[in-house]
């Protein structure tokens, strides 16, 4: 029986302990959030009190965490991964990172016999819950046979990008183009209204073009909401949405680029996301 164990239980990691919890029989898991851990036990999961009970716990260890500096603490902060692990534990890292973090985390597990691994995932929560993720994942040929199969319980369909590191270039690579389809979708429906036009037609040209994918035409629908309801709550979810693609962008900058004037493209997008998310100019101070 392989034993798994969870760190980070935001949004995200949350829906998928949820389904791994469900289809597993031995999960631990750990969060700075207590009331997220106390969610997870109600489910079935084990409580640790820190990372080093989980890695101690676990033959297979998935983190998703906000930043690198998440990453950092989880493996080797107080209490870290660093004190419970072990020889044979894998390290599944989840999180949109730089390729450079998974490498340094990789280089600095070896001293432990522990092998890690980006494994990043596409698809949104609701997808994370009942297993329909798009996984992203570096180094496939070389993870252990056991982490494989807590992929499979995360993925309906699994690409390998290369070697470990090019998993979380692959994951930036897809944001950068959802946020660039976003704000396209944004700009063109507000030609297309500023004239008087119907959006429809827009979304019908779009669809028969062949256009319009899935999440552009999910996140299309914020684009008809009148601006009175972007408020409270709701403009509290947009505006967190406007930070993760700001922060994703950001580590695109980061990459860099050999073509000219791209990282003025990707400066732009970043600086038009809370309108786009929006749909009007809203306030992010």
């Amino acid at each position: 029986m392989t034993r798994y164990g969870y760190i980070g239980l935001g949004d995200m990691g949350s829906a998928m302990a949820e389904n791994l919890i469900t289809n597993s029989d031995t999960v631990t898991v750990f969060d700075i959030n207590p009331q997220a851990v106390e969610t997870a036990v109600s489910l079935g999961a084990h409580a640790a009190a820190n990372p080093a009970e989980v890695a101690a716990a676990s033959d297979v260890l998935s983190i998703c965490v906000p930043a690198a500096e998440h990453i950092s603490a989880v493996l080797e902060g107080p209490d870290g991964i660093c004190d419970g692990a072990h020889d044979g534990l894998t390290i599944l890292i989840h999180s949109t990172v730089l390729p450079d973090t998974i490498i340094e985390a990789r280089n600095l597990a070896v001293d432990w016999g522990v092998q890690v691994f980006d494994v990043c995932v596409a698809g949104g929560a609701v997808q994370a819950r009942i297993g329909a993720q798009t996984v992203l994942v570096g180094g496939l040929e070389e993870i252990p046979a056991e982490a494989v199969g807590l992929i499979n319980i995360y993925a309906d369909e699994i690409i390998s990008a290369g070697p470990v590191g090019s998993g979380a270039a692959l994951k930036i690579a897809v944001n950068v183009m959802t946020y660039a389809q976003f704000a396209a979708a944004t700009t063109s429906h507000d030609l297309m209204t500023s004239t008087g036009g119907d959006p429809k037609a827009l979304f019908k040209a779009w669809k028969h073009m062949g256009q319009l994918g899935t999440l552009t035409e999910q996140f299309s629908l914020l684009l008809d909401i009148p601006a009175e309801h972007f408020a409270g709550e709701f403009k509290e979810k947009m505006l967190t949405q406007v930070g993760i693609s700001q922060k994703d962008l950001s580590l695109a900058m980061d990459i860099g680029w050999p073509r000219d004037g791209m990282l003025e493209f990707l400066q732009g997008i970043h600086d038009a996301m809370p309108n786009v998310y929006n749909a009007y100019t809203v306030e992010t101070q």
